[in-house]
């Protein structure tokens, strides 16, 4: 089952981009592990959990797209869109208010930071400032790489157009539900964002087009 982000949150499906942001920063402080002592696997669970809603949510195009089709993100996304990028880097100041510690980060961001020679902890000891965020400093790289998409077609019947119908997607063993919407044309092209840093580990979109059958 695909998750509830807005759920997750706890905001409403017709929350304003304001207050899906407020929900974010008082969830993330909420669950910060200097909050919850003895807790911190816990609070580093509920942490990511939060932050892969307000990678979707907090993007307007991805939002559209996750409640067009239910397709969901990955938690390194948050630095990929200027918009969840920005409110990180409010909430690292939020957490340098509080005098909250930054390690925990470097576990949370783990595979974002895989093979990137940047860490939080380092960037918390160092002379970076807690607010904004030098990513070529910290990562040792710029923060964007090379995208490349990937692209499939999957068929479904006209009774299947008409109402609408979930597929499931299978790429190098993993699975992705896309959800294509009722009155969809022969031809549409869905887009599903970043998805191949969920099946392969690395940037880019995977792109499906819908064929209906006797079209």
């Amino acid at each position: 089952m695909a998750k509830d982000y807005y759920q997750i949150l706890d905001v409403p499906r017709n929350a304003s981009d304001d207050e899906i942001k407020k929900a974010y920063r008082k969830l993330a402080l909420q669950y910060h592990p200097d909050r919850n002592p003895g807790k911190e696997a816990w609070a580093n669970d509920k942490f990511k959990e939060i932050n892969e809603a307000f990678s979707v949510l907090g993007d307007p195009e991805k939002r559209r797209q996750y409640d067009q089709f239910g397709t969901t993100g990955n938690i390194s996304d948050i630095f990929s869109s200027p918009y969840t990028r920005t409110a990180f880097e409010d909430l690292m100041q939020d957490f340098s208010a509080h005098d909250f510690g930054l390690d925990f980060l470097d576990n949370v961001f783990g595979d974002f930071l895989k093979g990137r020679g940047g860490s939080f902890k380092v960037y918390r000891q160092g002379s970076g400032s807690p607010g904004r965020i030098d990513w070529e400093e910290m990562f040792g790289q710029p923060q964007r790489a090379a995208s490349q998409e990937v692209n499939y077609e999957i068929t479904i019947t006209k009774e299947q157009a008409v109402k609408g119908v979930e597929k499931d997607l299978a790429r190098r063993g993993r699975k992705l539900r896309v959800k294509v919407p009722a009155g969809v044309k022969n031809g549409t092209r869905v887009r599903l964002r970043n998805a191949r840093q969920l099946t392969d580990g690395q940037p880019g979109d995977i792109v499906i087009q819908v064929r209906i059958k006797g079209k």
